[in-house]
């Protein structure tokens, strides 16, 4: 599957579970270069026809409240969003959020549909030590079991869907 299509697969997922109004699509990973521009290139996917989409790059999530004023309550109402936009979202829009931590359960319940990245890294070369925050995270959280999908992204010209065995 080419990377086009991987992407024209997982907006027609988003639209199959949220079909209309604002929608807001959160991509989770590790490795935040690599998760912002997996989010542009399903931004772009998701806006392919016609539809407005937003992106917000957000970081590590360390307020529920604020991204719940900030960002998710504007964009919902229809309302501006500064910085992210200056003007309000039509009533049919996207919104593609980036950052770290966005599947823990304080936050989760605010995305209408999730992406967990995945990056296994080169075979042979050894996996550097996560930071703390980011262990417990993988731990306490389980972001593979929380996400709408999970992709392994270790070659972002080739993502590959992922899909988890819970059985």
């Amino acid at each position: 599957m080419s990377a086009e299509t991987l992407f024209r697969s997982l907006r027609d997922e988003v639209r199959q579970n949220a079909r209309s109004g604002r929608v807001i699509v959160a991509v989770d990973g590790l490795d935040a270069a690599a998760t912002a521009a997996f989010a542009d290139r399903l931004a772009a996917a998701l806006g392919e026809d016609g539809t407005a989409v937003f992106r917000a790059s957000i970081g590590e999530v360390v307020s529920r409240d604020g991204v719940r004023a900030d960002l998710v309550a504007p964009f919902r109402e229809g309302r501006p969003f500064p910085p992210v936009s200056e003007t309000a979202a039509p009533a049919e829009a996207v919104l593609v959020v980036d950052g770290a931590f966005l599947l823990d359960a304080a936050v989760r319940g605010m995305w209408n549909w999730s992406v967990w990245l995945e990056t296994a890294g080169v075979i042979g070369t050894p996996r550097p030590e996560l930071p703390d925050a980011q262990k417990h995270y993988l731990r306490t959280v389980k972001p593979r079991g929380a996400a709408s999908a999970i992709v392994e992204n270790s070659d972002p010209s080739a993502p590959v869907r992922v899909f988890g065995d819970f059985c």
